[in-house]
């Protein structure tokens, strides 16, 4: 499979639209003007900005925590999804040599075969933006449903039946 190469990345967020339980999960990158949205799971969104966190904590990377603030702060919400892409099967990350950050995205495996969404897409960005956008998509995974104590399942605002309780409402 070929790759999309985007170039520099201008902006990369990951959220979610819709209430909590109803939500749909997003990666999004806008590079060269063109803003491209990505569905996935709230999983990958989760893994990504925590696995994103390790490394930059890991690496011997410099990161100017205020870019990182001013960056978060100017908004990395999903801007308006008129055209999704493919739906994300892989994402690799990787550190240049310059100190960038590399990003894959692959499609899944039952993606139809189109034009479009048959090749993933490659793009870079600083570490600023990476944390940035991990920071913020950490919060957005947290702000979902509670998680029931008891059985770590999501709780419905209507109400939950629990297992451990034998399905019973608490």
């Amino acid at each position: 499979m070929a790759m999309n190469d985007l170039g520099p990345a201008e902006r990369f967020a990951g959220g979610a639209i819709g209430e909590p339980g109803h939500r749909n999960f997003y990666l999004q990158v806008t590079a060269d003007g063109e803003t491209l949205t990505f569905p996935c799971e709230k999983q990958e969104v989760a893994a990504l900005a925590t696995q994103s966190l390790e490394l930059l904590d890991l690496g011997a990377i410099e990161i100017d925590d205020e870019a990182v603030a001013r960056i978060a702060a100017e908004g990395l919400e999903l801007i308006t999804i008129d055209d999704e892409r493919f739906r994300i099967g892989g994402i690799r990350i990787g550190v240049l040599e310059s100190g960038l950050i590399s990003i894959e995205l692959d499609p899944t495996e039952d993606t139809e075969d189109t034009e479009d969404t048959d090749d993933g897409v490659h793009f870079v960005l600083s570490p600023e933006q990476l944390k940035a956008m991990s920071l913020v998509a950490l919060r957005v995974v947290e702000a979902g449903r509670p998680i029931c104590p008891r059985c770590q399942l999501p709780e419905d605002p209507e109400g939950h039946r629990c297992p451990s309780v034998n399905g019973h409402h608490r």
